[in-house]
């Protein structure tokens, strides 16, 4: 097992947004966790993340209670997180990007504008990222030139360079065309045969594709957790997410 969340909980004020949580994501797994606005999918991924933290309960990481670790502190563990709105520098490129990620990763602080290709190491695990990625075409092209799917590549592309043994994807799909999903689907199957990936997602074809469990929260909750058929087949998930999604 690689992470569990135990009793865990946490409130903004007198609002409960999370309840009691209970999880666990074994190695080399890729789960989803689904759920209405506001059921506290996106707190449940900063708290695991670290940029909040809970109230009460205990995060367990690879058997280490990292209830008091920052962000940063679990980045270095591992626990890395792909954000639903991109955060890159769009004058760079897309190798100058992944190399950056990288030098942070190794706590390399040459000047990283005028160093960077003097580098062999890093330069050559850039490029195999970006090949991993789908990438490779556009290694010189500058970040803010890319489409919007394009970007989304490069944006799990560094989350790859910090070296993750948990990563996290929130929305991965948001706002694309059906070609951009196709694609985007096509390098987490692929990232997921070395990589525990959780995935907080509204689009439910999307984890029908990706994951082999699923949680439902509801409220705060976790209300129901299975596969996809099981998921599919539960009337309370009907009734509680995915009635409301068809409607």
């Amino acid at each position: 097992m690689i992470l569990e969340l135990k009793k865990l909980s946490k409130s903004f004020g007198s609002i409960k947004v999370l309840k009691n949580i209970n999880l666990k994501i074994d190695n080399n797994e890729c789960v989803g966790i689904i759920g209405p606005n506001g059921a506290g999918k996106s707190t449940l991924f900063n708290v695991i993340a670290g940029h909040l933290k809970h109230d009460i309960g205990d995060v367990i990481y690879k058997n280490i209670n990292i209830n008091n670790k920052s962000n940063e502190q679990r980045a270095r563990f591992g626990i890395v997180q792909s954000f639903q709105k991109n955060s890159m520098f769009p004058e760079m490129t897309v190798l100058e990007s992944i190399m950056l990620a990288i030098s942070h990763r190794l706590n390399i602080t040459f000047q990283l504008f005028t160093n960077l290709n003097s580098n062999i190491r890093i330069l050559n695990e850039a490029f195999e990222i970006i090949k991993n990625i789908g990438l490779d075409k556009y290694s010189n092209s500058r970040s803010d030139a890319l489409s919007y799917g394009l970007q989304r590549q490069l944006e799990i592309g560094i989350a790859i360079a910090c070296s993750p043994t948990l990563l996290l994807l929130d929305e991965p799909t948001a706002g694309m065309s059906p070609l951009e999903t196709k694609n985007i689907i096509r390098l987490i199957k692929n990232l997921s045969k070395n990589y525990t990936i959780v995935i907080v997602e509204h689009d439910m074809e999307v984890i029908y594709n990706l994951a082999h469990r699923i949680y439902v929260l509801d409220r705060g909750k976790i209300i129901f957790n299975g596969g996809s058929e099981e998921i599919k087949n539960s009337k309370l998930v009907q009734d509680k997410y995915l009635g409301i999604e068809n409607v």
